[in-house]
C-alpha cells in the first residue's frame, strides 16, 4: 500500500518533529496583550482548523476521480464554509476564476499530467 517507504517515513518524522516542538512550546510563557511572551497564540479555533484541511483533504483525494477543476471547486467551497461570513457570489467568483488560473498555470504552463474534467463528463 506504501509506494514509496522513504517518502512515508519522512512524513512520519516531520510529524513527530511537529509533535514535538508543540509539546515543546507549551512550557513558554503567555505573557499579555502589552507584554507578548513566546508562548502568546491565540487559541486554535478547530472547526476552522477542521474545514480547512478538510477541504485540502477531499482535493487530494478527488484529483485524480473528479479531475482538477471540479477538485479545485470542492477545495474553494469547502475552506470557504471555515468563515462565518460565507457569500455564495463570492466565492462563485473565486472558483471560477482560481480554477481558470490553475488550469493555465498547471495544465497548460507546467504539463502536468492529470485530468482536467472527469471521466464521466
Amino acid at each position: 500500500m506504501i509506494k514509496n517507504k522513504k517518502d512515508f517515513w519522512a512524513g512520519i518524522f516531520f510529524i513527530a518533529f511537529g509533535a514535538g516542538a508543540a509539546a515543546v512550546a507549551q512550557e513558554n510563557a503567555l505573557g499579555t496583550l502589552s507584554r507578548m511572551g513566546p508562548g502568546f497564540l491565540e487559541g486554535v479555533n478547530w472547526g476552522v482548523l477542521g474545514f480547512i484541511l478538510g477541504s485540502v483533504a477531499v482535493f487530494a483525494v478527488s484529483l485524480l476521480e473528479l479531475g482538477v477543476l471540479l477538485s479545485i471547486a470542492l477545495m474553494i467551497v469547502i475552506s470557504s464554509l471555515a468563515s462565518g461570513r460565507f457569500r455564495a457570489r463570492e466565492v462563485a467568483v473565486l472558483t471560477v476564476f482560481m480554477c481558470l488560473l490553475c488550469w493555465v498555470i498547471f495544465i497548460f504552463g507546467v504539463g502536468l499530467q492529470v485530468p482536467v474534467l472527469p471521466a464521466f463528463l
